[in-house]
């Protein structure tokens, strides 16, 4: 499957935003990557997702959080709260003309994702949460610090690296994350872990209102973010079109 072209969208918030065209659109679906990754990722990996969605008829459009891939910044040093504000920027400018729009979040980016239509739900035909970064698990000790460290030194790593062997069962694609020089191998910061805290609380406070057609899945042996997050979701929300699938031996991608 050939992987559609790579052009430029700007949403208006200077980030590096992308859109890949389908030969035949019906839907717009905006993906939304996880911590340390970058948004042109999914054309080789995850199983060459973003060929398979344009050929099944989607538009697809993403944009590097602050921090990472093409978008500037330190890396990972990255503003969660300034984040769902951009993301909410993006689906209203890829829903002024009508077409619907699905939402695809992986990890991090489910976080945002579902963050982001618990606050603001109008306009989504769908959403997909991978493996959702919805439930932080952060010790109150910690999360003081956290906050106190955003502030004065935002780029402090107060937590042991994501270990690559962690992510996939998939030996080819550990080593490939491993060689990647976009991919940040950098613990969480500071700045992005003390916004995600606040981001994920508020979005705890707005779920049982949820009522967009969602798909969730995850992986019982993922250690990056836990199954259980998307069991708590799951079970909260109001959805009359909702599905939830673990797979037992699943890892975070």
């Amino acid at each position: 499957m050939q992987a559609p072209e790579t052009e430029a969208w700007d949403f208006g918030h200077g980030r590096a935003g992308y859109h890949w065209r389908s030969a035949a659109p019906k839907a717009r679906l905006l993906l939304a990557h996880g911590y340390g990754e970058y948004a042109e990722r999914y054309i080789e990996h995850y199983h060459r997702l973003i060929p398979h969605l344009t050929a099944a008829g989607f538009d697809v459009h993403a944009f590097d959080l602050e921090g990472h891939g093409r978008t500037e910044g330190a890396r990972g040093v990255t503003d969660m709260r300034r984040a769902l504000d951009e993301h909410i920027a993006a689906r209203a400018a890829l829903t002024e003309d009508g077409t619907p729009l699905f939402m695809l979040g992986h990890s991090l980016g489910g976080l945002l994702t579902a963050a982001s239509v618990a606050k603001s739900p109008a306009g989504a035909a769908g959403v997909i949460l991978s493996a959702p970064a919805i439930e932080v698990p952060i010790n109150p000790v910690l999360k003081a610090v956290a906050g106190v460290f955003a502030a004065v030194a935002p780029a402090a790593r107060l937590t042991p690296p994501i270990a690559p062997e962690s992510l996939s069962r998939i030996p080819e694609e550990v080593e490939a994350y491993r060689a990647d020089p976009m991919i940040c191998l950098l613990p969480p910061p500071a700045r992005l872990g003390a916004t995600a805290v606040s981001v994920a609380e508020e979005g705890w406070r707005r779920y049982d209102d949820w009522r967009a057609p969602v798909l969730v899945v995850h992986g019982a042996k993922d250690t990056a973010t836990p199954a259980s997050g998307s069991e708590r979701f799951f079970g909260m929300i109001r959805s009359n079109d909702k599905t939830l699938k673990i797979f037992p031996e699943g890892y975070h991608e």
